[in-house]
């Protein structure tokens, strides 16, 4: 098949794509163009060569792009999970009591939140970090403390 023949191919397969999306026609005008590509530069190919070549391409392609497209909601499934744990995206965060922490409790706000929290009896005015959560309770540490390895981030039991 003429290399012009692939070329037409991959930009119909190409504008196939703007017509009906679908994420794979794309791909296979890719290897399409490809395979015209390889055609001009190996002139006595053959038909059956041409066909394997772009099987083999559209299949790389094919391939890689779902790869990609798992790797990609994966990552957007760990950020959905976080979107309604309020507490669980505070982890890690540097906060200013507001209140004094007494008896291992206390309350802190946090933008224009006021939350509860837990942690070593401290003044007002004391900077504490977001070690964990217990449910919608901020478990607070000293900001000099290094991080707990054993801090509960989940909901509440």
């Amino acid at each position: 098949m003429s290399p012009l023949l692939w070329g037409a191919l991959g930009a119909l397969l190409i504008a196939a794509e703007l017509v009906l999306p679908g994420i794979f026609l794309i791909w296979f005008g890719g290897a399409a163009l490809l395979t015209g590509l390889v055609t001009a530069l190996w002139h006595d190919w053959g038909l059956i060569n041409e066909a394997g070549f772009f099987t083999i391409a559209a299949g790389t392609a094919v391939g890689i792009a779902i790869a990609h497209a798992r790797r990609r909601n994966a990552s957007a499934e760990v950020d959905a999970s976080r979107i309604n744990d309020r507490a669980g995206q505070l982890v890690g965060r540097a906060v200013m009591l507001t209140e004094p922490i007494a008896n291992g409790h206390g309350r802190v706000f946090v933008g224009d939140t006021l939350w509860a929290v837990e942690g070593p009896d401290r003044p007002a005015g004391t900077a504490m970090v977001v070690a964990g959560h217990r449910g919608m309770i901020l478990l607070l540490q000293d900001a000099t403390e290094p991080p707990r390895q054993s801090t509960y981030h989940g909901a509440a039991e």
